[in-house]
């Protein structure tokens, strides 16, 4: 029987009063899981999203330091290329950073493309830190230093910072009271903080796979009302605050962001009036969208047919665990992440992609995000010929299946070809 957890407070105003919208669940790896599932709730006293039943903060911790998908698989020769986002935000902190001389420090860094991005910009006193000892590792790429840390054990500082920059990081803090309390503690006073993160009021289902926006790692669901009421009220009032759109991966990300100063003047919460039915509309549409999907995974597959599945995040914890792949048809799980491989769901072993060689079976790709990647690995990268099944056409509304070199016929039914 799947472990519960405790009730959340919520994280905004600590009120033990809220409702559920869905339950979101996932199939638990043999060997690492976090959690089996969450309770989408909505706050009855100020209107804030989040996720409910959910492990304590030291089991988030040890998830993210040992099976971080953010720092790069393979070794590296040379430094990786800095995204056109981290440019874009580079450019809005830029304008809150007092000189090029503040002291700045990215908590969650990951592959260091946005402290990059600042060092072009002419920014001299930067430092990272992350969870995953290998994001940190990639930072000598860029000769900026960091460590690896949690945000709740960043080393004190012998000078207080100006400046904290956190991008796509609160959405995966259960603590974000002791976030907020680190804050204080790493910034002088007056320094500021960037927050950006996903944008619950506006989450679109065709941005992404159904219910992508409630993954294993998003416990938080943020509209701007929602952001804004949780440093203000704790003494850091905002400077700057709106909606962006980020691209990420293969999808576009709907986005909130602010910019808060640390001043010690708590403000009254206003509710939020935008995130719950921003949800319910992302909850309807994700429906009609995971309906399709379904009916898409079985139409595509030969009579007694088994595949191949390749992925083993979100997407496909979530199919296995509420009935989306028959598990007699699947004969192995791939993944590029190695902190996966060697693992299994459900018996099922989850190999390497190069274990896929002599492999003759259907191969079907269980992500939106990088699906088009995915596919030129196979075709070019690994040279593999077998047919494909790639659940998201170029609009994220029809399944293509693209057929092998053995196999060429494709299934009867009701599947869109492209």
């Amino acid at each position: 029987m799947a472990q519960r957890f405790s009730t959340r407070l919520c994280p905004v105003c600590g009120s033990a009063q809220s409702k559920m919208l869905f339950r979101q669940s996932f199939e638990p790896f043999a060997g690492a899981s976090l959690m089996a599932g969450y309770d989408v709730v909505i706050c009855q006293e100020c209107g804030a999203g989040f996720a409910d039943a959910i492990p304590p903060q030291s089991a988030l911790d040890d998830y993210y330091r040992d099976l971080s998908k953010y720092e790069d698989a393979a070794p590296r020769n040379d430094p990786p290329p800095v995204e056109p986002r981290f440019r874009d935000i580079a450019g809005l902190v830029a304008r809150h950073i007092p000189t090029r001389e503040s002291r700045v420090l990215e908590i969650g860094c990951a592959n260091g493309g946005l402290l990059k991005a600042l060092r072009d910009l002419g920014f001299l006193n930067l430092l990272g830190c992350d969870p995953s000892p290998g994001c940190v590792r990639a930072l000598e790429f860029y000769g900026i230093p960091g460590f690896a840390c949690t945000i709740f054990t960043v080393p004190p500082p012998g000078e207080p910072y100006d400046f904290l920059i956190l991008t796509g990081v609160l959405e995966h803090i259960r603590d974000l009271e002791g976030a907020i309390d680190q804050f204080r503690r790493l910034l002088r006073k007056g320094g500021r903080v960037y927050l950006e993160v996903p944008d619950a009021s506006r989450y679109e289902p065709r941005l992404d796979a159904p219910f992508q926006e409630f993954s294993i790692e998003h416990i938080n669901f943020f509209s701007k009302t929602s952001l804004v009421n949780l440093m203000q009220s704790r003494g850091f009032p905002a400077v700057e605050a709106d909606h962006t759109v980020r691209p990420l991966h293969e999808v576009t990300c709907p986005c909130t962001y602010g910019v808060f100063e640390n001043r010690m003047e708590p403000r009254a919460v206003e509710f939020d009036t935008e995130t719950e039915p921003g949800l319910q509309a992302y909850i309807e549409g994700c429906r009609g969208e995971d309906a399709r999907i379904r009916t898409a995974i079985q139409q595509s597959l030969l009579p007694g047919e088994r595949m191949i599945v390749w992925g083993v995040g979100t997407h496909t914890l979530r199919l296995l665990a509420t009935g989306g792949f028959d598990l007699a048809r699947i004969a192995l799980f791939v993944d590029s992440n190695p902190k996966y491989q060697r693992q299994s769901l459900r018996g099922v072993a989850i190999v390497a992609p190069e274990e896929l060689k002599a492999r003759p079976e259907t191969i079907l790709i269980s992500s939106r995000s990088s699906q088009q990647a995915i596919h030129n690995q196979i075709r070019t990268t690994l040279g593999l010929k077998n047919r494909l099944i790639l659940l998201y056409g170029p609009e994220g509304e029809n399944c293509r299946v693209e057929p092998g070199a053995a196999l060429d016929t494709l299934p009867a039914g009701g599947t869109s070809l492209e």
